[in-house]
């Protein structure tokens, strides 16, 4: 199922470079619980959150999106993963990789290390992040804990509600599909 459109496709050659490579290194199954469809959805919570969080920056929320579980070993525990996805953050940007400032680089980075622990950040852009993911719980069949979320927009009921739709319903977001260039790939993503 294909979500209705929640942000326009970017047509940057580099975002679709970076999924697949990220993709390409992806030790679980692509349709695994933590694999792109679950990417997708925290990209279409990321930016809904992110448009009306004041200071949020939307680009590192997606990119958030795109690496946060990228580096699992396992659809379990895999308590490092976090801080494994945070390394390669570093690693893509030493490189080149990453159109983002070293600022922005930094804020992802960090984002990304402390995405899977129980704590909530003041920060917009990390708070989006976090929140984002935490709100595809319902893939898991668990509602986000209030007080692990970050941000306000995170508690409306109606945001809530989409997020666990989306979850439950295993939709792909069409534009982040096409944004990703794993529109080829809609077949094989759960």
């Amino acid at each position: 199922m294909t979500c209705p459109p929640t942000s326009q496709p970017s047509s940057d050659p580099d975002l679709r470079h970076l999924a697949a490579r990220v993709i390409g290194t992806y030790r679980l199954s692509l349709n695994g619980l933590h694999g792109p469809a679950h990417w997708l959805r925290v990209r279409s919570n990321g930016l809904a959150l992110a448009a009306v969080t004041p200071g949020a920056d939307a680009p590192v929320v997606e990119m958030f999106a795109l690496f946060h579980d990228g580096w699992r070993l396992d659809e379990d525990g895999d308590p490092r993963h976090g801080e494994r996805a945070a390394a390669q953050v570093r690693a893509f940007a030493a490189e080149g990789a990453l159109p983002l400032t070293s600022a922005q680089i930094e804020v992802l980075a960090v984002a990304c290390a402390g995405h899977n622990h129980p704590q909530v950040s003041t920060d917009p852009t990390i708070g989006c992040a976090w929140d984002a993911d935490r709100l595809d719980l319902s893939r898991l069949d668990r509602r986000p804990r209030p007080d692990r979320l970050s941000t306000a927009a995170a508690l409306n009921a109606a945001l809530q509600a989409q997020a666990w739709t989306r979850g439950l319903a295993d939709v792909l977001d069409h534009h982040g599909l096409v944004a990703w260039g794993l529109d080829g790939m809609r077949s094989r993503l759960r």
